[in-house]
This record gives C-alpha cells, sequence and structure tokens, in this order.
C-alpha cells in the first residue's frame, strides 16, 4: 500500500498536516517528537515505512513492500454494519414485496412487478401510487357517448352532438304525455288510458228515474251518477240508452220504432198481434160480400133545387135531409090551408139569442113568457175610478186613466226642474228640508214639462220642492 502524507515546512523542521509534533509518524508506526530529531529539509515518508508490514482483505494477505492495486467483485455477498446499526453483517437477503416478485437465473437477479387490482367501495383513494390503465376509442366525434370495461382497460365510445337538422326529426322528451304534446305508448303498445280523452265509447250503466229525470248506481235510486258529456248511459231496467245535454238526461232513439202493440226489441210482426187473425189475404175486388154494416168512406148527400141541410150517410142507418125552403116555381097546383085554430105551444122549443156589445138568450116554446138576464159583453177597461175616461159611439167607456197630479225633488240651489205634468197651470211649493221653513224664489214657467228655479243667494240648507197642477 502506498501511503501517502502531506508535508509542510515549518521553523523547526516539516510536518505532517493536521498532526501536532508529538503526531509526526515513526517508522515503529509511533509518534516522535519533531525536536527529538533534525534533518536537511528532504525527509522522504518512504524510508520511515517498514517493509515487512502486510495487508488481509477478506482472508488474503498482502504485502506492502511494493505497490498494490485490488479489484472489487461484481456481486457483493457481505455488507458491513456502521455504527448506526441500520445494517449487519452477513449475506444480503432481498425479499419481494407488494406486488413485486424476484426471480434469478444464473447470476442474474429480475425484479418484476405484476398487475394490481384495485376496489372501490364508497370511494378508492390512490395516494403515492403511479400507474397506467390502457384506454381505447372506438368510433369518432367530439361526445363520449358510453364508456365500456374489458379485460384489457377501457373503451370509450365517441359519437357527434346532433345537429338543428337532427334534433327537427326527435320530439322533446318535455313534450311527451302532456298537454298540447304527444301521446305515449306503453308495454303493450298502447296509449295509456289516462292520456286518452272521454270519448263516446265510455258507456255507464245504472237505473234511469223517469220521475226526476236523473241516473242513480242502484235500482233503489239511492246514489247519483253525475252526469258527464261525451259518455252513454244505459238504464239497466229498460236497456234504454240517454246522453248528458250539460243540464239533463235526454233519451237516445235508434230512428226506429221502440216498440209495437207492447213488443219491444226486435220484434216481427204477424196479423195476430194487430187484430187480424181472421183476415185472410184475398183482394178485396175479388172477394164476394155478403153484407156490411157500414161503408168504407162515408159519402154526403143533399137536395138540389131547394134550400136544405146536406147530411153525411156512412149505410150504417137512415138519414133524413131537413128541407127548410121550397121555390115557388116548383109548387104547382092548389093546397087547402086551415088557418083557423090554436095551439098550445111549439111542438120544438126554439131558442131566442142576442149577440154582439150584450149576450142574451132563452129558450121559448110558446106556453108561457120567459125572461133572461143581458150580460154587457166587457171593453177590457178594469172597473175603478179614473181621472180621464174615453167613452165610445155607443156610450161605453174603452179607455180610463189617472192623471200624475203633482211631481216632488229636492234642490241645493238654481236649478231646472222637469216635471212632465204637461201643463203651465201649476203651483209650487219649496221650503228648506232642516228649518222647514218655506223658502221663495223666482220660478220661470219654462214649458208644460219644466220649471226655471233662480235664488238670489246660496241656499244653505237643500230645498225640497212640489210641483202641483192647479187645472184637474
Amino acid at each position: 500500500m502506498d501511503i501517502k502524507y502531506a508535508y509542510y515546512r515549518s521553523s523547526v523542521g516539516y510536518k505532517i498536516e493536521g498532526k501536532t509534533d508529538s503526531e509526526v509518524l515513526t517508522a515503529g508506526g509511533g509518534t516522535r517528537s519533531i525536536s527529538t530529531f533534525w534533518h536537511d529539509g528532504n525527509l522522504n515518508p518512504l524510508d520511515y515505512v517498514p517493509k515487512t508490514r502486510t495487508l488481509t482483505i477478506n482472508g488474503t494477505a498482502y504485502d506492502l513492500s511494493a505497490n498494490r492495486s485490488f479489484t472489487t467483485p461484481d456481486t457483493i455477498t457481505r455488507l458491513k454494519g456502521g455504527a448506526s446499526g441500520s445494517l449487519v453483517s452477513g449475506d444480503v437477503t432481498l425479499a419481494a414485496g407488494s406486488n413485486m416478485t424476484i426471480s434469478q437465473s444464473g447470476n442474474t437477479i429480475t425484479l418484476a412487478s405484476t398487475d394490481t387490482t384495485y376496489s372501490a367501495g364508497n370511494g378508492l383513494t390512490l395516494s403515492g401510487t403511479t400507474f397506467s390503465l390502457p384506454v381505447t376509442t372506438s368510433g369518432t366525434g367530439n361526445v363520449v357517448t358510453g364508456i365500456t370495461q374489458t379485460a384489457n382497460g377501457i373503451t370509450v365510445s365517441l359519437g357527434s352532438l346532433p345537429t338543428s337538422a337532427d334534433l327537427a326529426n326527435y320530439i322533446p322528451v318535455s313534450q311527451k304525455g302532456i298537454a298540447n304534446g304527444v301521446a305515449t305508448l306503453d308495454a303493450s303498445g298502447q296509449v295509456p288510458a289516462t292520456q286518452l280523452p272521454s270519448y263516446v265509447d265510455d258507456v255507464l250503466e245504472g237505473y234511469y228515474k223517469v220521475a226526476d229525470g236523473k241516473f242513480y248506481k242502484e235500482a233503489a235510486y239511492t246514489n247519483l251518477l253525475a252526469g258527464e258529456t261525451g259518455k252513454i248511459y244505459v238504464s239497466l231496467d229498460t236497456n234504454k240508452t240517454y246522453r248528458w245535454t250539460g243540464t239533463t238526461f235526454v233519451y237516445i232513439t235508434s230512428g226506429a220504432v221502440d216498440s209495437v202493440n207492447g213488443l219491444t226489441g226486435v220484434v216481427v210482426l204477424n196479423k195476430s198481434h194487430v187484430g187480424l187473425s181472421n183476415v185472410d189475404n184475398t183482394a178485396d175486388a175479388s172477394k164476394s160480400v155478403l153484407s156490411a154494416t157500414k161503408w168504407t168512406t162515408a159519402r154526403s148527400i143533399a137536395l138540389s133545387g131547394v134550400t136544405s141541410t146536406a147530411q153525411t150517410i156512412d149505410g150504417s142507418g137512415n138519414v133524413t135531409i131537413p128541407v127548410t125552403a121550397v121555390p115557388a116555381t116548383l109548387l104547382t097546383g092548389t093546397a087547402a090551408i086551415n088557418t083557423t085554430g090554436s095551439s098550445a105551444k111549439l111542438t120544438t122549443p126554439r131558442t131566442i139569442s142576442a149577440t154582439g156589445d150584450a149576450a142574451w138568450n132563452v129558450s121559448f116554446d110558446g106556453s108561457a113568457n120567459v125572461t133572461s138576464a143581458l150580460t154587457l159583453a166587457a171593453t177590457g177597461v178594469t172597473a175603478g175610478t179614473y181621472d180621464e175616461v174615453t167613452v165610445d159611439s155607443k156610450g161605453r167607456v174603452i179607455a180610463g186613466s189617472n192623471i200624475v197630479k203633482s211631481y216632488s225633488t229636492s234642490i241645493s240651489g238654481t236649478a231646472s226642474v222637469v216635471h212632465n205634468l204637461g201643463t203651465r197651470n201649476v203651483d209650487v211649493a219649496m221650503y228648506d228640508t232642516v228649518t222647514f221653513y218655506k223658502i221663495d224664489g223666482r220660478i220661470k214657467l219654462t214649458d208644460p214639462n219644466k220649471i226655471d228655479i233662480e235664488f238670489d243667494s246660496a241656499l244653505p240648507n237643500t230645498v225640497a220642492i212640489t210641483v202641483t197642477r192647479k187645472d184637474i
């Protein structure tokens, strides 16, 4: 080993750098005071290194009589612990930690990491860990449409935002299943009943009570069925159908006859249903009629050339035609008329009557005098007292009216008063409605229906005024 020292020259000779006088190294390995020897300044340290010393490294001794060089092996087989005790002497063991494997092949030791699986609970936090996750994309675009986990990482599906033209072909979700929107479909592909309006195919059954015109849920007419437009109501006891107009139930007919001869439903009539069980199908022209009690069509019979009253005859009985006058031209020959004698009464009583402005009638047969009350015809005027009446040419009162005699009002100063009495011949009375003193003013009879009243000063209180006709 070639050991070198640094020397410097002092006033007492050469000294070793960093050493005191007593620490001067001697050939024997000890120290010696520099004052114990002197030199001429050409001190050679090699002259003081013993040639018999050896150096042992890892059990091998090396002679220091010559320079030596050492090469350490590539593999460290033993470490010496330091003063801190962090390492101890002995063989070094490599221990694999989490997610790490160690393998050796010959002189090669391989450290390899393994895959790590992290499971997220309520949240996954990785602190101080750096790792990479393979991510691949599928499709093109600027919008993520989906993320799929694969065995090798994550696949991100890409797409594009729809354009305005694309959105025009779609219905917004906010318009589905709402008023003024569009109906949706249920699992069976049909529009839910909650989104359908009430149509006439909605039929409610109950019992219609004719007495009050209302529908009830039970035959006992206990609970009412509320009327609703657009629905059909069937009365279970009669099978008749009704509709609600908004105020009442209206019977709905089929356009056909509801019943025939007491029969309802689908009716097939035969002649027995209408009392014709004895009628055959022989035409009238082909029948041999032996007798008849009455003609099918009644006829009218009259006498011409005389004054008579026509009579109706149907063959069911004899008729007599009354003749009231016979023209003289039809009478020929002579006839004797007995003008003597008398009769107690008329064979047929006669009625004598009067009509027009009065009504009167009496039955007279000549056997005695008769009387009867005459009833005047009403003219339409209610019985009562009137200021003015209208009398027709026959002396009857045909109209009556009462004249307005006065008009009252109140004023607060100069004013025009419209009384509509139709005359200037009036009296005007005024008084203070608080003090009840009579008030005077200038009164102008402007026209038959109005007066103008003027005052020289303002009125302290409201004045009551009454206008009265004087020509009544």
